[in-house]
């Protein structure tokens, strides 16, 4: 099913420390309505976003809908997403999610200089995923204390991303990882979302979520969406992440 065409429109022009404003868009997709913040220099930038956005949106809502508005802000440099983002000392980070936000390093300041169609449509289906998550649940993940491997899992499997690593420690214990090799992190949660989307389906995977949305903690939401306890579906996974490294 196609989404509607986008409806651009000019809105007011924001000034933020550190940034020249240029442009602030309001770009509408499918009842969504997308505050679309670019700077001095990104307009082509601007332009691809308002491109690919529409398959993006599609993606990210394949387990609940986007909130009503979301607010977008393509950042000149890395130090200003890091900046907004309060999150520091990632330089491998290009965008993060917030509750109805979501925070993009301008693809012209990537080491290629430029992102494709595809990896754009990539990276902004995945951090707007998480908006879905979080505008189902009322939280976002780190306040809801729902598991990397299910948060990060969740936008890797709907964005459509690959991944050709995953370590059993990986599952509990994400942090040494996400500081070393984040590589680690992101592949063991599209292992174990994609594992949880086999074994219970997608429906499942709603069942959790609408659980998740009822005020439920993240263990009783799946246990009661489930049948199976956190724990034993994580123990499970680990032991043939631990099998696989032990043949390989």
């Amino acid at each position: 099913m196609l989404l509607p065409l986008l409806i651009v429109g000019l809105v007011s022009a924001q000034i933020h420390p550190g940034e020249v404003s240029h442009a602030l868009e309001s770009v509408s997709v499918a009842g969504t309505s997308v505050a679309l913040r670019t700077s001095e220099g990104d307009e082509a930038v601007a332009e691809q976003v308002r491109r690919v956005l529409p398959r993006a949106m599609r993606l990210a809502t394949r387990w609940g809908p986007l909130p009503v508005a979301v607010a977008l802000t393509v950042h000149p440099t890395h130090a200003g997403l890091e900046a907004a983002t309060r999150r520091t000392g990632n330089p491998w980070m290009r965008a993060w999610a917030r509750v109805g936000a979501v925070d993009l390093q301008s693809p012209r300041t990537w080491s290629r200089g430029r992102a494709s169609d595809e990896a754009l449509t990539q990276i902004l289906a995945h951090e707007l995923t998480h908006c879905a998550l979080f505008q189902a649940t009322g939280r976002d993940g780190r306040a809801g204390r729902i598991p990397l491997w299910f948060q990060e899992g969740m936008a890797s499997v709907a964005a459509g991303e690959r991944h050709d690593v995953a370590r059993a420690e990986a599952i509990g214990s994400p942090g040494p990882f996400l500081r070393t090799d984040p590589a680690v992190v992101y592949g063991t949660a599209d292992r174990a979302f994609r594992e949880l989307v086999d074994r219970f389906g997608e429906d499942g995977v709603r069942r959790v979520v609408a659980r998740l949305g009822e005020g439920h903690a993240f263990p009783a939401a799946f246990h009661g969406a489930l049948g199976v306890t956190l724990a034993d579906f994580e123990g499970d996974l680990v032991g043939r992440l631990s099998a696989l490294a032990v043949r390989d």
